[in-house]
């Protein structure tokens, strides 16, 4: 809405009436916010309520002056009203005339149609029986064989015609440049609404995603440490699957994703600013920076973050990110000298408050002098107070962070057995690569990797192997403190459990103790009393009783018999419904969606409406008694009856789907010079998306059209790029 005002006030306020569409868009919302949040119990809401200008009389204008579909209506002045009576009765004289001579001149006729040239009403004479009609020739086709004669005899009523045109474009003129001027009146308080109606939207969406999340606000570390329990990085997450969809436009999981993350641990105490993971190749490291990135800058933003309770997370005036691929070639930059920029920048501007993220540090360059660099980097990045979280695949960056008090080594988790990662962190190691187990996972040949073993020599072969060894006995240690911790879990709970029981049952003791033989003497009595009252009851409700059964049996009678007869209207509806054949025009049962069944298969049909296609079941659909039965699109030629549109406003539309290219330039001729001839400003051109060559070409022809003002993709709701809207001048 900002651009539509800022165009708007460069223009004076002229603007034609689709230029006015986002502006009152935005009003009409504000103005429905602002009564919804009125009427709110909330305190709160309903003080949102009076920041939202009230913008009714605006809105109220707009409605006099445009239609349903955003034309300037007939009646927004009595001046416009007057000019376009005047208008159509004019044009009914000149459709009567012409018709007419459609029947007289028939013989010199090309085509029995009229048609527009230089906004003048013409018929297309055969250019070898030009001299038999007296007119003024407009126009001549590409071929030379028709020409375009406006007959003598409507000379003066298109004469007539093009004044009440001119008058018609200078009152809708004068009305749009007056509401114009009345917009650019209420601009300041358009752009509050835009910007109240902005925030309203942020606080809904962070609402909506901490429900589907389960996301939760988590606690801010006042002393600046970290606490990351079970987190999930928000691409990821299965949960939010349905979410992605319908914003993102996802499909499905990304290539060699899990369908859900493993959730991320993490525990980085004050002392520890800076944190090195390593690894695995595609172990999930990059995904930890990403998550704890992102987490903590979502949690400064107020948005509900995807991790468990007891999260806590620090506050930073500024995250600086080196992730990522970030060469130039137009620049003459590689992939390290950007990295190296950007790692300048992060040193210059390090504090405590601020964050570094750095993937991969010290790599795309020489392993030596690139682990060099990456530990002065780090060295002097923990001088200046900084806080990091890198990964790497450098050992000397791993010795570096298990050397120092300030610093902390995480591993990525790497299953033996099956030779992949489970993206799992676990604090205190450091990673290995796995490299070589990685590349034969992707496909890299056994001969290969074999020969690379070779090259490593035996000595690197002892030691990956005593590596694995100790990974294994630290995985072993792991589990059977996993297993004894959820043993004194069972336990505490089961001492729990009996300690409630052993309390239960002492006061049910106490209690019965207190109750002695009177309580169950005022029981017995209480018993004999219920069971006299019921008697007392059955004696006197047995005369009625029998009537009652009776009665029973009728009304069972008369509800089995109903529902009979509602399974029979069911059968007959489906029998109905499998009768909807290819061309019938038909709506999905309970809703508003109309439109022309296209084909058949089995027990499904494929329903086209507003230029999309849906699957239904034949059972959901019923056929539109009001409309009469039409062919397929694909098979159907547009008549000059398709293309006229009735005067009651809405926009005409021609369909040329499935046409080839020059039957479609025809169809659209004659539905424009109808659309013309029916005083339509505008029409749409359902041509589809499909490769886009007619598209195109259709859209080519138009733009040369001397009738045509301009040209558009229609709206979603109106087909978006697979239809066109035509606007006449």
């Amino acid at each position: 809405m900002s651009a539509s005002l800022a165009a708007l006030e460069d223009s004076g306020g002229a603007a034609a009436p689709e230029d006015f569409r986002p502006i009152l868009s935005s009003a009409r919302a504000g103005q429905a916010v602002r009564r919804v949040l009125a009427r709110s119990e909330s305190p709160a809401l309903a003080e949102r309520a009076t920041r939202l200008p009230d913008l009714q009389g605006l809105v109220d204008a707009a409605a006099r002056i445009f239609g349903p579909d955003g034309a300037v209506r007939d009646d927004a002045s009595p001046e416009l009203a007057a000019i376009r009576r005047r208008l159509r009765r004019r044009r009914t004289e000149v459709s009567r005339m012409l018709d007419r001579m459609l029947e007289t001149r028939r013989d010199a006729l090309a085509d029995s149609v009229i048609v527009l040239r230089n906004d003048r009403y013409c018929l297309p004479i055969a250019a070898s029986a030009r001299s038999r009609v007296a007119g003024i020739v407009h126009d001549r086709s590409g071929s030379g064989q028709t020409v375009f004669v406006e007959p003598l005899e409507v000379v003066e009523s298109n004469n007539e015609l093009a004044l009440a045109g001119a008058e018609e474009r200078r009152e809708v003129e004068r009305l749009l440049a007056e509401f114009g001027r009345a917009v650019l009146d209420r601009a300041g308080d358009l752009l509050t609404v835009e910007e109240e109606l902005a925030a309203l939207d942020a606080g809904e969406a962070s609402v909506e995603f901490g429900e589907i999340s389960a996301g939760r606000v988590p606690e801010i570390s006042d002393d600046g440490g970290w606490t990351i329990a079970g987190a999930r990085h928000p691409l990821l997450d299965a949960r939010l699957a349905p979410l992605r969809s319908r914003v993102l436009g996802e499909s499905g999981p990304p290539t060699g994703i899990a369908r859900d993350a493993v959730p991320l641990d993490l525990e980085l105490s004050v002392e520890k600013r800076m944190l090195v993971v390593s690894g695995p190749n595609a172990g999930g490291k990059t995904v930890v920076l990403k998550t704890a990135g992102l987490l903590t800058l979502m949690a400064q933003s107020g948005i509900p973050v995807p991790a468990g309770s007891g999260t806590r997370l620090p506050v930073f005036s500024a995250v600086r990110t080196e992730i990522g691929d970030a060469q130039e070639i137009l620049s003459d930059r590689s992939t390290f000298s950007s990295s190296m920029e950007t790692l300048a920048q992060m040193l210059e501007a390090a504090a405590p408050d601020r964050l570094a993220l750095v993937d991969e540090i010290g790599a795309a360059t020489d392993p030596e002098e690139g682990s060099a660099i990456a530990v002065a980097f780090l060295e002097e990045f923990l001088a200046r107070g900084g806080r990091a979280i890198v990964t790497t695949h450098l050992s000397a960056v791993k010795g570096f962070a298990a050397a120092r008090d300030d610093a902390v080594c995480a591993a990525m988790e790497f299953d033996e057995k099956t030779g992949r990662p489970n993206y799992r962190l676990h604090p205190g190691l450091s990673g290995r690569s796995r490299a070589l187990s990685v590349a034969g996972q992707q496909g890299l040949p056994p001969n290969v990797i074999r020969r690379a073993r070779e090259i490593l020599g035996s000595a690197w072969e002892r030691r990956d192997r005593a590596e694995s060894e100790a990974e294994a006995a630290l995985e072993r240690l792991r589990q059977a403190e996993s297993g004894l911790a959820g043993e004194r879990e069972t336990a505490r709970r089961e001492v729990e459990r009996l300690a409630v029981e052993r309390e239960a049952v002492f006061r049910e003791r106490e209690r019965m103790l207190e109750t002695g033989l009177a309580g169950f003497e005022k029981a017995k009595k209480d018993l004999a009393r219920r069971v006299e009252a019921e008697l007392q009851a059955i004696r006197a409700e047995a005369p009625r009783r029998a009537g009652r059964s009776a009665a029973s049996v009728l009304s069972r009678a008369e509800e089995e018999s109903a529902a009979e007869a509602v399974a029979e209207a069911r059968l007959e509806r489906d029998r109905r419904a499998l009768e909807v054949s290819v061309g019938d025009r038909a709506r999905v049962r309970g809703t508003k969606a109309d439109g022309v069944v296209v084909s058949i298969e089995g027990a499904d049909a494929w329903l086209e409406a507003g230029g999309k296609r849906m699957r239904v079941p034949r059972t959901e659909l019923e056929r539109t008694a009001s409309l009469q039965k039409v062919a397929p699109r694909a098979a159907r030629r547009a008549s000059p009856d398709d293309a006229t549109p009735d005067l009651g406003g809405s926009t005409p539309e021609v369909n040329v789907i499935g046409r080839r290219l020059d039957e479609a330039i025809e169809d659209v001729e004659k539905a424009l010079d109808g659309a013309l001839l029916a005083g339509a400003g505008r029409f749409r051109v359902v041509h589809g998306h499909g490769t886009g060559r007619l598209r195109a070409g259709l859209r080519d022809h138009l733009r040369k059209h001397p009738a045509v003002s301009r040209l558009r993709a229609a709206d979603p709701r109106e087909g978006g790029n697979g239809a066109t809207i035509v606007e006449m001048k």
